[in-house]
């Protein structure tokens, strides 16, 4: 962040959450695991543009300073520094297939690709 022209007024989104990509589940039993993801306070599943599924684990980076700029930006970890800006989507437009915040969004979904009888 630090003196990223790009990043001046940023609010620090991609310093808030983290997003690990997981396995597509394809059976009903598959979706248990995301269940229980999101039976947990700030935890999310989402499908991004490309089919790609991901937890998401709403937690800020303990050096995200309250001005949304990093504490130790010249110390910062190689996957910050990696990040790229083509990606922001402080900058770019960005949409997701599916989001999954609470147990009722994975059931509805459930029931749309398996039909209403794989409902519990």
């Amino acid at each position: 962040m630090g003196n990223c022209k790009s990043c001046k007024s940023c609010e620090g989104d991609c310093c808030k959450y983290i997003a690990i990509e997981i396995d597509v589940p394809e059976t009903k039993e598959d979706f248990e695991n995301i269940k229980w993801f999101v039976c947990h306070e700030n935890v999310n599943v989402y499908v991004n543009e490309e089919g790609e599924w991901y937890v998401e684990f709403i937690t800020p980076c303990e050096f995200l300073g309250e001005n949304n700029k990093c504490k130790i930006y010249d110390k910062r970890p190689k996957i910050c520094r990696g990040y790229n800006h083509d990606e922001c989507t402080f900058h770019n437009g960005y949409s997701e297939k599916h989001r999954f915040k609470i147990l009722k969004d994975v059931e509805n979904y459930i029931g749309e690709k398996f039909g209403d009888e794989t409902k519990n």
